[in-house]
């Protein structure tokens, strides 16, 4: 068996350099982004205030100077003009788990807003390695309760990359009392219905001995479907899904599998994968969160807003 120390100082040393990368792409990306208009913004919304935040488990990324990283509880709120009212899109921005904020999904989640007159919270958690996915997940259902105690009761998830596995899981566990109850989220009183889900160049298979997978269970007191939210899914269902990739997309194969998961486990699923047809417009990684503007990342949007409305 391998040296645990070894697995986590490797895993240490892929995040350090996955950071790194992520830096290097997406601040030109931020600088750059210009947002539309007609939308109402309110930002930095704490949704945890009053909450008991536990210590870190280690040094996390944040604390590491990185400006893109944030383990803040907070979230933005975009509301388009005459929006539905107690319906939401949960927007969930990925990283690998130990990367990224909402800001890095702001420009899509506005467009996402403005196309659908459908609120979009889009919301920051705390990253790995400064707490494990329980932690993490516990923080996703603080914003539901916040967002519950708003008024909404109608939720549809969204995110990219990491953000795609937890707005799988997440979609899942809001329809599941007894997902919930394994997962060990016991103090979530609210009664909502996740009526969709759609990740975004979604991860959804981890392998608990590697980089990120290696943080998600340190207690191993969660159950092993963690590892692959097909068995997840099989287990406890969810609501329609539209997956989301591009030919160039590192998560491709992954998308492929899953799409063929759920048409056998007989859930509603679209797929689409959108093809580079110019070398100045690749479909890469999370293409549609980058882009939004790009007819594929218009096309991307587009789906997510059939697949609420049904």
């Amino acid at each position: 068996m391998s040296n645990p120390g070894i697995l986590f100082r490797v895993a240490d040393m892929n995040r350090k350099a996955f950071i790194k990368n992520c830096i290097e792409c997406d601040t030109p990306r931020m600088e750059a982004t210009v947002f539309p208009e007609g939308v109402n913004v309110e930002s930095d919304i704490p949704y945890a205030d009053g909450k008991a935040l536990p210590p870190p488990m280690a040094m996390d990324a944040q604390a590491e100077g990185c400006a893109l990283c944030s383990s803040k509880r907070d979230l933005d709120i975009y509301t388009p003009k005459d929006a539905k009212p107690g319906e939401v899109f949960l927007l969930i921005h990925g990283g690998a788990f130990v990367y990224g904020c909402k800001e890095l999904d702001k420009e899509f989640g506005m467009h996402l807003a403005l196309r659908s007159g459908i609120t979009v919270a889009n919301m920051n958690y705390r990253l790995f390695p400064g707490t494990d996915l329980k932690g993490l997940l516990s923080d996703i259902f603080l914003a539901v309760s916040f967002l519950c105690e708003k008024g909404f009761t109608t939720f549809h998830t969204v995110g990219d990359s990491a953000g795609g596995y937890l707005c799988l899981i997440t979609a899942i566990l809001l329809n599941s009392e007894e997902a919930r109850q394994e997962m060990g989220i016991t103090d979530f009183t609210y009664s909502v219905t996740c009526k969709s889900t759609s990740p975004i160049c979604g991860d959804h298979v981890e392998s608990p001995r590697q980089f990120a997978g290696l943080y998600f269970n340190p207690k191993r007191d969660l159950p092993s479907y963690i590892y692959n939210l097909a068995d997840m899914v099989k287990k406890f269902g969810c609501p329609p899904v539209v997956l989301t990739t591009g030919d160039q997309d590192m998560m491709l194969k992954q998308n492929e599998i899953l799409h063929k998961r759920l048409l056998d486990l007989g859930i509603p699923v679209k797929y689409y994968c959108a093809e580079t047809t110019e070398e100045t417009r690749p479909m890469h990684h999370v293409y549609a969160i980058v882009h939004p503007t790009w007819p594929e990342g218009i096309k991307t949007i587009d789906l997510t807003i059939e697949n609420a409305k049904g």
